[in-house]
């Protein structure tokens, strides 16, 4: 087995706790147990204090836009202890937590600044890895 073929193999099994879909703020907020589905069968539930953070952070218009988990994406591209945001609104989010800006739908952050978003929201975002 080549060496990437190998590190996609790890990759895959390190993401098998992503969601097959996403949930928006929005129908979260709505929901009497907001969770989602993993692609391994598992449920992940999300904190109600997160998402009233979330929707205080907010335009209500921008709920629906925030899909859940925030996906706090490692790419090997990036280096060690680098990591992603990706989207317009998790941007916004993420950088208002971390008092930092990004570009309209990229956030770079590092080590200490996702321990801080851990923190702040343990069950609304998700580490992500990719190769590339």
């Amino acid at each position: 087995m080549s060496v990437d073929r190998l590190i996609k193999f790890e990759l895959s099994k390190l993401n098998v706790r992503i969601p097959k879909q996403r949930l928006s703020l929005k129908d979260a907020l709505r929901s009497a147990e907001p969770h989602v589905v993993a692609g391994d069968g598992s449920v992940h539930v999300f904190k109600r204090e997160e998402l009233e953070l979330l929707a205080k952070m907010l335009p209500e218009t921008d709920w629906e836009k925030l899909r859940l988990p925030i996906f706090i994406s490692f790419d090997l591209k990036l280096g060690k202890g680098a990591a992603k945001i990706i989207g317009n609104i998790e941007v916004k989010v993420v950088g208002q937590i971390l008092r930092k800006e990004g570009t309209d739908d990229e956030l770079l952050i590092y080590r200490p600044e996702v321990a801080i978003l851990r923190k702040n929201l343990p069950t609304t975002t998700q580490y992500f890895f990719m190769t590339g």
